[in-house]
């Protein structure tokens, strides 16, 4: 079963852990904010099947963005929306680039964790019905 709302806080939680990695914290916190999409697009159920087979970047944020479950909540797609900048130029695929490498930088991974963080409070906040 696909539960993205346990697997996006369980990335957070260990992108937190890994702030002396910054690499690895970068890619959990990708990681968790796509599963927080996923979450949102599966109205917070978890999936035998997976929601949609994109990471987070530009298709994941299209397909959010018309996805048929978030056409009822449109304060949804604009909470998460605000957050997209913290991910901008983010690949799956830089799991793979040296921890050395310029996306690592110290400023671009406080965007991504203070990007992550607000997704992950938006989701809070659906879960309790205030969104």
């Amino acid at each position: 079963m696909n539960d993205y709302v346990d697997a996006a806080e369980r990335h957070y939680l260990s992108a937190m852990a890994l702030t002396a990695h910054p690499a690895t914290a970068s890619h959990c916190y990708g990681i968790a904010a796509e599963c927080v999409l996923k979450a949102l697009m599966s109205n917070l159920q978890p999936q035998a099947k997976p929601v949609s087979g994109k990471h987070i970047g530009a298709n994941l944020w299209a397909e959010f963005k018309i996805h048929q479950t978030l056409q009822t909540h449109p304060s949804r797609v604009t909470g998460a929306i605000k957050y997209q900048s913290g991910f901008n130029g983010w690949d799956i695929g830089q799991r793979y680039l040296s921890r050395a490498s310029a996306v690592f930088a110290a400023v671009k991974v406080s965007e991504q964790q203070k990007s992550a963080r607000g997704l992950l409070g938006l989701l809070q906040l659906v879960q309790r019905g205030l969104a």
